[in-house]
């Protein structure tokens, strides 16, 4: 039957085969042939009710023919009026059996002929007793391989760069090193720590004043530490962090800006400490160390002696939803929870030293008094009253219980939490995966990099990949998956079977199972598709991406790009952090979305106060203003729409051309979707079975001989052959019993094949259309081989038999709305297994062209049923089957396998007809 839809792509594409040999054509379904390796049309046999139904296909669809053994096909005709062919015979009517006998009569001069075909267990033998092996070569290159080795071919303008590299010691990088110093390895290679950070704000420093509508307003700077510690030769004092979020914070606001610092000092000071460390700040240092920085904040936040957290407004997104949540909430809870949201400051929670958590926020009233002897040791300039600096201590085993909403989320941050405070020690496997779930629940908010999330997670592991800016954020997890030991957990997730709606992170299982259930066989060589524009990015520039936000000045130093300010949003000099009310929110920032959107053409004036560029804390960029003379002109892309907003994020998304990987080690199989064919078959060979096979053969020696003794006149000699007549004639009449007895039996081997269909028919009508009769051989797939099977327990709970699938309402439900399936569709395929006599109903968008081993779990395999796409030789995971064990006997082993997790649907439009 031709395909109902037909693709609107008319580009040709070219791929190569097993064998090199180049195929062309424009988009259409290939698979690989078995037996020639050739890339050919894809056919899928279907059922009647899915093919003449309403829905359509892109594929061509055959009918399911019997492939039966033609003289059992003929014997089972005469049978064919009585329901159950399987009846005993001393259940047959009389009727049943005069009309069997009639039947057989009629069809005698024809089972003269089939009687000499009759082969019980003849069949095809292939592939030495396996499966069809998969004809598979993938010739494209990885992005990253396992073995960086792999990736210094010939003609890679960096490989003598990178071979330079491998010979020199590794060590850790305190302060930026010089740009004309040598670059370690480990700086090339991977995302180094630093043991020190490079500013930090001292108390004693005196702030400048800046007047703005007839207001002043203190701004602090900060000091490299390098610089302070030859100056004053001596070690790097203790800093405390300040933890803060941009979006509770207006930072285009001298006022917000100095209630910033107003907060983190007054930490600082209670600390009993000198000087601290806030991004706002001190994020300075050499541009291609600048933004590792952002990734390693990690390392600052272990080297603090303690952490403090300042909270600002409540954002407006976040008030309306505590509002409706629970009104009656804690202020201080309710802006601890919108500051635990961002995938950059969740990581400072969980890393911070000791069991409680101080939080410093301003609100009316009068101030809490210093003690007397922190007020005598650090004496202020005249700062302004915004209001009461609160204070407020929470034990960090509480976080969870007091400041987050979502139920899953608060008990996966407290096993975080209990981690890294040493109560409860999570595996490297279970510490990954809790981690990518609640790293993944959070905001990124100005997302820089498509793969922000899976770097803000880097700060949690012990090695560290280089920051690539083209990387997406499944490549970026997936690198640090090689780049870390965690217990092969990305082999792992491969494994799964997810649900429509699920998000590729998401490791639950609709099998039931948790990854440390899941045994990976295979490996993880390579991510990605090797691209030159891409890698001459990430080698070049990778130290680079966010070169628009700093320059050099002419000293030497680095400094921030200088934006002008935009007029202030409350104009009296009161700072109140309304945290129910949405009307006094601060107003709504813009902010930036990607490194391209802004371009600055000029350095400000030394003396004006810099804005932060740390893009971890979601700075907003003034969205217009009028031109001044610091700033000749900034070009930025239109806020994104409601509709755009609501999208989904970039993290959830998986691009099908490039998020994919290199897989090594696969069992593979065929999965023969054009038609069934006659497997070869052996069973225990009685001596009733032999008996009747030779009586059947020889039939043709008594026929000849009462024949022609029958027309010799002498009546003892035709007498004798009228018997041999008789006895000849009565073995023909009951052929059609005697080969059902021949082809019956239990199988005690079969060619193993994997036979599919789209649509779904009784297990008697499978067995009928491969063997030709239903003996109840082939049984319904068990133990949860796909989530459509069924089984149930008879006889007091000895014996588990499986049952159809269709018994359960919803699954009925289901295939007949299969029958309507159109391209894209979720539809109901069969797979039929020879070598386990099972077949299995489960659910796909496309048919899987093949079966790839990739791990065990309570005790059966897992195989990725995956399509296959021509054009760029990739196999897409379509679902997850659960097979017996004893498969991997029979199966061979595939070359490395382009694997996606997602596949991409190309437009199809139905075809006219004519």
């Amino acid at each position: 039957m031709t395909p109902t839809h037909k693709y609107t792509q008319l580009t040709r594409y070219k791929s190569r085969d097993v064998f090199g040999r180049t195929y062309s054509d424009v988009y259409s379904d290939c698979t690989i042939s078995y037996n020639t390796g050739k890339f050919i049309k894809l056919k899928v046999q279907a059922t009647n009710d899915v093919r003449h139904g309403k829905g359509g296909s892109t594929w061509k669809r055959k009918q399911i023919k019997n492939v039966g053994p033609t003289p059992l096909k003929v014997s089972n005709w005469v049978f064919s009026h009585i329901d159950d062919v399987n009846k005993p015979v001393k259940e047959y009517s009389f009727g049943d059996i005069s009309q069997i006998v009639g039947r057989a009569i009629v069809i005698t001069p024809l089972m003269f002929f089939l009687n000499f075909a009759v082969n019980p267990g003849g069949g095809e033998i292939r592939n030495g007793g396996n499966y069809d092996p998969v004809p598979y070569r993938y010739f494209g290159r990885a992005k990253t391989s396992r073995n960086h080795m792999d990736d210094n071919v010939y003609g890679n303008p960096l490989g003598r760069e990178t071979q330079f590299q491998k010979t020199i010691t590794e060590r850790p990088a305190i302060f930026a090193t010089s740009h004309t110093e040598k670059t370690p390895r480990a700086a090339s290679d991977r995302t180094e720590r630093i043991l020190l950070p490079r500013r930090l704000c001292w108390l004693d420093t005196k702030p400048q004043t800046v007047v703005q509508d007839g207001e002043e307003y203190q701004v602090y700077q900060s000091t490299d530490v390098e610089q302070w510690m030859k100056q004053n030769k001596s070690h790097c004092p203790e800093y405390l962090f300040i933890a803060w979020r941009g979006s509770q914070f207006n930072t285009d606001s001298y006022e917000d800006r100095e209630v910033l610092h107003e907060l983190a000092r007054r930490a600082t000071k209670e600390a009993g400490l000198s000087c601290y460390w806030i991004s706002e700040k001190c994020f300075s240092g050499p541009k291609e160390k600048l933004a590792l920085d952002v990734w390693r904040m990690s390392d600052i936040v272990r080297g603090s002696s303690g952490m403090a957290i300042v909270l600002g407004k409540l954002p407006e997104e976040d008030a309306s939803a505590h509002q409706q949540q629970n009104s009656n909430k804690d202020p201080c809870y309710a802006l601890l929870s919108s500051w635990s949201q961002s995938i950059w400051t969740f990581p400072e929670l969980l890393l911070s030293k000791g069991s409680k958590i101080t939080c410093y926020y301003v609100s009316e009233g009068e101030e809490e008094p210093l003690s007397p002897d922190i007020a005598d040791l650090y004496q202020d300039s005249a700062a302004p009253q915004y209001g009461t600096i609160r204070k407020q201590v929470i034990p960090k085993n509480q976080f969870a219980a007091r400041c987050l909403e979502a139920s899953r989320d608060r008990y996966q941050v407290r096993r975080l939490i209990d981690h890294y405070s040493g109560n409860l020690k999570l595996s490297d496997l279970e510490l990954t995966t809790v981690a990518l779930e609640c790293f993944s629940a959070r905001q990124a908010g100005s997302q820089y990099l498509p793969g922000d999330y899976s770097y803000a997670l880097m700060g949690l592991l012990g090695r560290r990949p280089p920051v690539h800016p083209s990387d997406s954020a499944f490549l970026a997890f997936a690198r640090l998956s090689l780049e870390n030991y965690n217990n092969r957990l990305f082999e792992r997730m491969l494994c799964l079977l997810q649900g429509e709606e699920q998000l590729w992170y998401d490791t639950t299982d609709l099998y039931g199972a948790r990854l440390w259930d899941i045994e990976p066989s295979v490996q993880v060589a390579g991510i990605g598709v090797y691209n030159e524009q891409e890698a001459e990015m990430d080698a070049m520039n990778k130290y680079e991406f966010d070169q628009e936000f700093f320059h050099r000045d002419d000293d030497g130093i680095i400094s921030e790009k200088v934006l002008p300010t935009s007029p202030l949003s409350q104009p009296k000099r009161q700072y109140f952090p309304q945290t129910y009310s949405p009307s006094v929110m601060s107003h709504s920032q813009t902010h930036l979305t990607s490194r391209s959107q802004a371009s600055f053409h000029s350095q400000a004036p030394l003396n004006s106060p810099p804005l932060p560029s740390h893009p971890a804390y979601n700075s907003p960029l003034q969205k217009s203003w009028s031109p001044s003379p610091t700033v000749t002109e900034m070009t930025e892309f239109p806020s994104p729409s409601p509709q755009q907003q609501k999208q989904e994020p970039s993290h959830t998304r998986l691009d099908p051309q490039t998020d994919t990987i290199i897989l090594d080690g696969c069992l593979a199989a065929t999965v023969h979707w054009s038609g069934f064919c006659t497997p070869f078959t052996t069973s225990y060979p009685s001596l009733l079975r032999r008996i009747l096979k030779w009586l059947l053969r020889i039939n043709v020696i008594p026929l000849l001989i009462g024949t022609i003794l029958a027309l010799i006149p002498w009546p003892p000699v035709s007498t004798l052959g009228g018997f041999f007549l008789f006895w000849a004639l009565t073995v023909l009449v009951f052929s059609p019993f005697i080969i059902r007895l021949l082809y019956g039996g239990k199988f005690w081997g079969v060619q193993p094949f994997f036979f599919g269909f789209e649509g779904y028919m009784p297990i008697s009508e499978i067995e009928r259309k491969i063997w030709g009769a239903d003996m109840g051989r082939l049984k319904w797939s068990w133990y949860a081989s796909s989530p459509l099977a069924v089984h149930k327990i008879e006889e007091e709970g000895r014996y588990i038999v499986s049952e159809d699938p269709t018994v359960v309402e919803e699954t009925r439900r289901m295939v007949e709305e299969a029958k309507r399936a159109g391209p894209g569709d979720m539809r109901v395929f069969t797979l039929v297994d020879t070598y386990s006599m099972t077949a299995t109903l489960f659910q796909a968008r496309r048919p899987p062209e093949a079966l790839l081993i990739c791990g065990s779990e309570g005790g059966m395999q897992r195989a990725l049923g995956c399509s296959f796409e021509w054009t760029t030789q990739t196999f897409y995971k379509e679902t997850v089957l659960r097979l017996e064990t004893r498969v991997l006997d029979k199966m061979d082993r595939i070359r490395r396998v382009r694997l996606g997790i997602k596949r991409g649907q190309m437009e199809a439009t139905p075809r006219t007809v004519l």
